[in-house]
């Protein structure tokens, strides 16, 4: 079974998560505004929760309510794991899953043309 981690920053979102989603593994939680010194710290923690989560194959959800570019360094940190992470946000009322992104819906048949025109 899937395990949750949960990072809120800015407004708690764990209540939440909890009715809709179930239990989560770990929260990360800094309910009020944040300065981007502080990212760094923030960052540790919630790769060290994601690790943890993911021991022994297991997937995450992670769901995510915060800066867009803590979002995105965090993001740049997990790309580099092979972690199978499920990507939740809240849209229309309640918590998605968001659909992930490969390789191959990246680099489809049609942008290899353009990757190739790129390289000459």
């Amino acid at each position: 079974m899937a395990k949750i981690v949960v990072l809120e920053i800015g407004r708690p979102i764990v209540e939440e998560v909890k009715q809709q989603l179930g239990e989560p593994f770990k929260v990360i939680s800094y309910p009020r505004p944040i300065i981007e010194a502080e990212y760094p710290q923030i960052l540790r923690e919630a790769y060290k929760a994601i690790r943890e989560a993911s021991r022994g194959g297991e997937e995450v959800i992670l769901v995510l309510s915060g800066p867009l570019a803590l979002a995105f360094q965090l993001g740049q940190l997990v790309g580099l794991s092979h972690f199978k992470i499920h990507v939740y946000q809240f849209s229309m009322g309640r918590y998605r899953e968001v659909p992930p992104v490969t390789r191959d819906v990246m680099f489809s048949e049609e942008d290899s043309k353009w990757r190739t025109a790129i390289q000459i």
